[in-house]
């Protein structure tokens, strides 16, 4: 599992849609700070959110 850094404590499940052509749909841990900061693409790119906590 991907996680946006080993030191955050992750506070979202975000299933990422993948390249084109592919299937594969990353799957990350993110914390709230670098969820709010978009390092992981924009809400288009967003397949589904779960929270962790």
């Amino acid at each position: 599992m991907n996680v946006c850094s080993e030191v955050h404590k992750p506070a979202f499940k975000i299933i990422y849609k993948g390249a084109k052509g592919s299937e594969y749909n990353p799957e990350w841990f993110v914390c709230e700070n670098c969820h709010e900061k978009r390092y992981f693409g924009t809400p288009n790119d967003i397949i589904s959110i779960e929270s962790v906590n």
